[in-house]
């Protein structure tokens, strides 16, 4: 595999993927995975997260996105809860779809990136839904048929994927197929299963592995683990506003404890797992008062650069 001009990828690019709670199907028929497809490439668009490579299969998907200018867990949010819902009401089922929020991993060298490439798009072969890698190319629901140009669609961005795999694009499309098939004639995943072993391993966003790189790859980005107790969160923006908890927690229009409340109201969602019923009862505000707050302390941790 060549090595080429965008070798610093580090802190950037996740290996993203899902299944199906109890190991169900998400996908029962075609319209589930157009509207997984449409909801994915607009919110990509929209928070400029570009994808280099996916598959969905019928009980779980995998994605190689960059981020772009909004956190990823808040991309696959919107992804992954409206499409659960819009699911459940077509198939008329209730209770969760997927197995968690999500698990990723992040993506430390490029050598690993032009693994993860075919290794992702060979899924369906993988899994026996085509025969060969030609049949691949006519499997609508992965992004392998972009890449060599058998057709053009709205989640994978091609031209960002093949740009790691040579200068010009007949020469990139020819190393790609190569690795494609390079990939397939190996023990599948065995660099894949190298490389976890010895990164970042991440799950719902939040950093298990090696906390030494993570820490180096994160502070580059602007971006850290989440943690889940609130009590951590509130202590982290009492300081950084320099308000007291008990401040923060009671009732104000004061200017500096609401924006505190604010800042601590989307920390909560974003990276404590909090719900808005949680939050209501803890600060005694009405829901859309909480709404407001977690609106506004999304604009205020952009702002402030308010990471955790």
């Amino acid at each position: 595999m060549p090595r080429s001009a965008r070798i610093d990828i580090a802190g950037e690019v996740y290996h993203v993927m899902s299944r199906g709670i109890e190991r169900g199907e998400i996908f029962l028929e075609e319209a589930d995975y157009v509207d997984f497809t449409s909801r994915a490439s607009q919110w990509f668009r929209a928070c400029g997260t570009k994808c280099l490579a996916w598959a969905l299969l019928p009980n779980h998907f995998h994605f190689l996105l960059r981020r772009g200018e909004r956190p990823l867990a808040e991309v696959m949010r919107h992804v992954m809860t409206g499409y659960a819902v819009s699911f459940n009401h077509r198939h008329r089922r209730a209770g969760h779809l997927f197995q968690n929020r999500y698990k990723s991993l992040l993506c430390g060298s490029e050598r690993y990136l032009l693994a993860l490439v075919p290794y992702i798009h060979l899924n369906p072969l993988r899994a026996g839904l085509v025969k060969d890698i030609s049949a691949l190319a006519d499997y609508p629901w992965c992004g392998h048929a972009a890449a060599v140009g058998r057709c053009t669609e709205g989640v994978l961005d091609a031209e960002e994927m093949l740009s790691h795999y040579g200068t010009d694009l007949i020469n990139a499309r020819k190393t790609y197929s190569a690795a494609l098939a390079e990939g397939h004639a190996e023990k599948p995943g065995q660099l894949i299963d190298e490389e976890q072993r010895e990164g970042l391993r991440i799950s719902d966003g939040r950093i298990l592995g090696d906390g030494g790189m993570a820490k180096t790859i994160l502070e580059r980005v602007g971006e850290y683990p989440q943690v889940r107790n609130r009590a951590e969160l509130l202590a982290v923006v009492s300081e950084r506003f320099g308000i007291s908890v008990e401040k923060i927690l009671a009732p104000s229009h004061a200017r500096g404890p609401a924006a505190a409340r604010a800042a601590y109201c989307y920390l909560c969602v974003e990276n404590g797992g909090a719900s808005g019923t949680e939050l209501r009862r803890e600060l005694r505000v009405t829901q859309s008062g909480i709404s407001r707050m977690i609106a506004k302390g999304r604009k205020l941790a952009g702002e402030l650069r308010l990471v955790i």
